[in-house]
Parts: structure tokens; C-alpha cells; sequence
């Protein structure tokens, strides 16, 4: 029997983590993996070791706390796991940080590494790549245009496509939505409660401004499982001064946002989910100071969102930091609910940039290459 440990540490690379599973378990019932990571990865491994993903560890000012407590699962945890149980094949997904140094352990003990959701070294700090040439035996790249930075690195990769294509329904490229008695606005303010403190109440107070002219809308507010829903229930009562129709909702076969008109979407995940369905949208990001001048002195991209990273050009705004800032995002939103053909003109360029990610079947892609290698 076939063993693997699977590493993810933040909610999309759970969710992905657990994609893999399933189809990894459904190609060969037979082999056995051992998952560290969140909820989604916790219900699919024959057995888990910790749940990383609940620390919300985010950009670069993490707690002195934090880091003591990733030290201990690499220490206690995986170390143990690697050297003990020997598995085949070791997995990292997304996570660099943290999964640079499980990768380095594996190799240190003689097991393949293969590199799930390859990390952004196109975006910043590209030499990291190098660090990792004789420790990853192949990188599995989610995004086409990754290829041209590891063909010109000499490094090993792998295009298998985005796995969120697997459940995300095909819309035609020049589909119109059908007309609505309401609009519908879509709120997605991130994954951790701290990107949910500083997004939400910005979103919210732009609302606020929409609905003095367009008493119509109706906003669906996207929350996740592991964030508890008191903490938005506490800042829609702090800023939802208008008293807007808010529909919270847990959205995981996209039903919810495919009817969404336009939204309003924390840089993330969430924007490639928005491209694929066509949702045209403003992205805004907050973090605290200390990580966004870090992050200004080390990105190398000029976009932050990724369907104008895709595209090579502005198609949704971005609102980053200060800019993010309700006055300023309002009149983008106001002219798109006046204006459904220029709407209609973002929906179809998003839905163009589906056609270059090779359709569904990204993490069957995946898995068949790792089991080529196990077998």
C-alpha cells in the first residue's frame, strides 16, 4: 500500500488539498494518506495529524506565537511522520513559507516532493525558486503563464490546470444574464477573520452610498465555515446603516453567486471563481501597514487581481490599502448598475480568459501524474 502526506495551510489549499484526495482515492482505492491542513482535508485523509489552517496565519507580521507553534507541528509532528512512517511521496500545497521546510525535510529523508499549487515566485522573490531546485522533484502549476517562469529556470513543471474548474458550471462566453426584479450584489470579503474585519465594513459602507440612488439591491454576503457568524452579524450592526436586504450564505456549489449581478471581492481565490462565472467586479485588499511596504518593496507584478494578471491589462478595478476606500469604489459600482452594456462588456472579457486554463479535470491531471510516480 501506497502512502502520502499532504500538507495545506490555508483555506483554498485545504479545499484544493481535498480535491486531490478524493481523486487520488478514486484512481487508487488502495493508497493511504495522511493529511495536515483544515476541515476539507480532515474529512477525506485515512488520517490527519492537525488542523494548521485554523491559526489564519497571513502575510508577514505573524505572531512570535504563530511561529512557535508552526516550529512545534515541523518539529513534533511532520519530522516525526516522515522519519517513522517513510510515506512514498510528499505533497505540499500552496503555503510557502511553512511548506518549504516540508519539502526540505522530505528530501532530507529520501521521499519524492511534489509541489501542489506551485508558490507565486513569478510575483516576488523569484530566486526562492532556486532554493528549492534540488529539493522539488516537480512543481504542478495551476496557472499556464507559471510555465514560461519554470521553463526559463530549468526547473521541473507541469501545467494541470485550476482545480475550482472541476465544479464551477461552463457559461457560454456571450451569455446575458436574465433581467431581475432586484440587483444582486455580491460580498466577498476574504477567508480569515482578519481580512473580514478590514474588508467587510468598507464593503458595507459603499453599499450604503449604492443604495441612496438604487433602493433595489440586494446584497448576498459569501461567509465561510470556520469563521464564526457572530463576528459578522457584529460588523453589519456597526455599519449597515441603510438596513439593506443582506442574505448571508455558504455558497460551496456556486449557486448563490452565479446569480450575482456584480461584486464587490477581497484579492484572492474568490476573483478567479468570479472570472470564470463572469462576474464582472471590483477587488479591493487591507492588511496592516507592515506587511503592505514589505509587500510593496518585494512584488514584481502589476496587477494585484488575477483576471488582469491573466489578461495583461486593467479589466476589474483594483482598490488596494488606502484606495480602498468606499468613496472611491463607489462610482464604478454606480456606473456599471446604470450602465448593463459596459456590465455586460466586463462579464464577457472575464469569461474569455476561462478558454486558456484547459477546462475541467484539473485535479485528476494532478493526481495521475503523482500516481505515475508512486506506482
Amino acid at each position: 500500500m501506497k502512502k502520502i502526506l499532504i500538507v495545506a495551510g490555508d483555506p483554498s489549499g485545504d479545499l484544493i488539498a481535498a480535491r486531490l484526495v478524493e481523486t487520488l482515492k478514486k484512481l487508487q482505492p488502495s493508497i493511504s494518506v495522511t493529511g495536515i491542513g483544515g476541515n476539507h482535508l480532515e474529512k477525506v485523509s485515512d488520517r490527519f495529524l492537525e488542523n494548521i489552517v485554523k491559526q489564519h496565519a497571513l502575510g508577514f507580521a505573524i505572531s512570535i506565537k504563530k511561529i512557535l507553534y508552526f516550529r512545534h507541528v515541523l518539529n513534533n509532528i511532520i519530522k516525526p511522520e516522515i522519519d517513522q512512517n517513510k510515506p512514498d511521496i510528499v505533497i505540499p500545497v500552496d503555503f510557502y513559507g511553512f511548506n518549504c521546510r516540508v519539502a526540505k525535510m522530505a528530501k532530507k529523508g529520501g521521499i519524492g516532493v511534489f509541489y501542489y499549487v506551485s508558490p507565486q515566485f513569478w510575483a516576488s522573490r523569484p530566486w526562492r525558486a532556486d532554493q528549492l531546485r534540488k529539493v522539488v522533484d516537480l512543481f504542478l502549476c495551476l496557472f499556464p503563464f507559471e510555465m514560461d517562469f519554470y521553463n526559463k529556470k530549468k526547473l521541473p513543471a507541469r501545467f494541470v490546470g485550476h482545480p475550482i474548474l472541476d465544479s464551477i458550471p461552463d457559461i457560454p462566453t456571450h451569455a446575458t444574464k436574465p433581467p431581475k426584479v432586484e440587483t444582486h450584489i455580491g460580498l466577498l470579503p476574504g477567508s480569515r477573520p482578519e481580512e473580514i474585519k478590514r474588508h467587510l465594513p468598507v464593503m458595507i459602507k459603499t453599499c450604503n452610498i449604492l443604495f441612496n440612488d438604487n433602493p433595489g439591491i440586494r446584497l448576498i454576503l459569501f461567509t465561510v465555515p470556520h469563521v464564526s457568524r457572530d463576528l459578522y452579524n457584529h460588523i453589519l450592526s456597526q455599519t449597515n446603516k441603510s438596513k439593506i436586504m443582506i442574505d448571508m450564505v455558504q455558497d460551496e456549489n456556486y449557486s448563490w453567486r452565479a446569480q450575482l449581478d456584480i461584486a464587490i471581492t477581497a484579492s484572492g481565490m474568490e476573483t478567479l471563481e468570479n472570472t470564470f462565472l463572469g462576474i464582472p467586479m471590483v477587488v479591493m485588499y487591507k492588511t496592516n501597514w507592515i506587511t503592505y511596504w514589505i509587500a510593496r518593496l518585494l512584488i514584481r507584478i502589476q496587477y494585484l487581481a488575477m483576471p488582469n494578471l491573466l489578461a495583461e491589462k486593467m479589466i476589474v478595478p483594483e482598490f488596494i490599502q488606502w484606495r480602498a476606500n468606499p468613496k472611491l469604489m463607489a462610482p464604478i459600482l454606480l456606473q456599471w448598475l446604470k450602465n448593463p452594456a459596459e456590465r455586460q462588456s466586463v462579464r464577457a472579457q472575464l469569461l474569455s480568459l476561462r478558454k486558456s486554463f484547459g477546462g475541467a479535470g484539473a485535479s485528476e491531471r494532478a493526481a495521475r501524474v503523482i500516481l505515475e510516480e508512486v506506482a
